[in-house]
């Protein structure tokens, strides 16, 4: 039996990182849902190997699924502790956050100790100090919570983010939640299938502006939708309100799938959308 604590408390989580004046640029990614020893894992392994980030951000569903921070000490899951090493070594050269999405809600404390992360909040702000004393306020989140047309994927949310449900989920043995994890991606997939990525609700606009406003940002961040993009929110704002969408990753697909987008506010172009190289190059 599991003995884990909730892995989504809210006092375990950090709603508002301040960038260090050396950092340069970072990096944010969503949406890898890596799996055994996959083209994906070993995109993302170099990616980070790669990368001259200061930090990365990893905002959501980096695992297709997570049943408790005690995989990573189970028999038959290297895989869960190759990627616990692989992170933990990148997090020694640069800093590395990560944010819960909605098919590894159930990481917890444990495993971000164990891979140098450090858990973030949704949603959550990171400043930026720029020149003359002034500072860049970006908004990060999952995306997940702002997509309230999806009713049915909310009332699910709201029961499986409860601290109550989640430490009765982790008391089950180990081979029970994997078995219930399979069964709710054989639903995810079929639900998949039938709307296909356009007929899943898009995030709420009127509320992204509302988290913008109350938090004093301007740029939101996020995944979960799997539709890249840049949207303005509200161009009477100035400057205006809007969100970069990030790409999911699929390196096996062609053309592969998997943006990086990179901000460096020092640049003449802060913000870049970086294509990850095909998993053979």
């Amino acid at each position: 039996m599991s003995d884990l604590p909730p892995p989504t408390a809210p006092e375990a989580a950090v709603s508002h990182v301040l960038a260090p004046t050396a950092w340069r640029c970072a990096d944010f990614v969503s949406d890898l849902h890596l799996q055994q020893d996959d083209a994906t894992w070993r995109a993302f392994a170099r990616y980070l190997e790669q990368t001259p980030a200061d930090a990365v951000f990893l905002l959501g569903d980096i695992f297709e699924v997570w049943v408790g921070d005690d995989i990573t000490g189970a028999a038959g899951h290297d895989f869960e502790r190759d990627v616990a090493r692989t992170l933990r070594a990148a997090s020694e050269r640069r800093a590395l956050y990560f944010m819960h999405g909605n098919r590894d809600f159930l990481v917890g404390a444990a495993f971000c100790a164990e891979a140098g992360m450090t858990l973030l909040h949704d949603p959550c702000v990171l400043e930026w100090p720029l020149a003359a004393g002034s500072s860049e306020r970006i908004l990060l989140s999952h995306g997940d919570a702002l997509c309230i047309d999806d009713v049915q994927y909310m009332k699910f949310r709201a029961q499986v983010r409860q601290p109550a449900w989640q430490q009765a989920l982790l008391q089950q043995p180990l081979e029970q939640r994997l078995a219930l994890a399979r069964q709710l991606r054989a639903q995810s997939e079929s639900r998949k299938n039938e709307l296909g990525v356009e007929g899943y609700a898009d995030v709420d606009a009127p509320l992204a502006c509302r988290w913008l406003q109350e938090r004093g940002c301007h740029t939101l961040v996020h995944g979960h939708t799997h539709k890249p993009a840049e949207h303005v929110l509200d161009g009477t704002q100035t400057p205006a309100l809007r969100r970069l969408v990030l790409s999911d990753w699929e390196a096996a697909r062609l053309p592969a799938r998997g943006d990086v987008l990179r901000w460096c506010p020092e640049s003449a172009q802060p913000w870049e959308r970086l294509q990850m190289a095909a998993p053979n190059a």
